[in-house]
């Protein structure tokens, strides 16, 4: 049942027009950046900063690439980065290059 939840989403991705992921998605940088600053139970100011520099650039490379990647390619990269909360945008960044560099080079596989 589920995975035909899953094939039916992604199936129906594909119909939906360009415009509809044009805008880059929003997420709550200042929450994903407070969690991260917290881990291992003391808050560092030093790491919520780093956090929220790592964010806007993320944010930046992606901003001018975003409405002229496929739809496909921004649901699912938008899915990765908000896996386990808000989301990130260095996440998204992450997943978008992976996947533009996989679709542009051919792998031969030799077992």
């Amino acid at each position: 049942m589920a995975k035909k939840l899953l094939v039916s989403f992604v199936t129906g991705l594909a119909f939906l027009p360009a415009a509809s992921f044009a805008e880059m998605p929003r997420y709550d940088v200042d929450a994903h950046c407070k969690v991260i600053a917290a881990v291992g139970g003391t808050y560092s100011e030093a790491m919520f900063d780093a956090c929220f520099d790592m964010e806007q650039t993320a944010y930046n490379y992606l901003k001018p690439k975003w409405g002229k990647a496929p739809n496909n390619l921004q649901a699912h990269c938008d899915q990765i980065a908000r896996v386990g909360g808000g989301g990130s945008y260095s996440m998204l960044e992450g997943c978008f290059q992976m996947e533009q560099e996989a679709s542009s080079t051919n792998k031969t596989f030799k077992y």
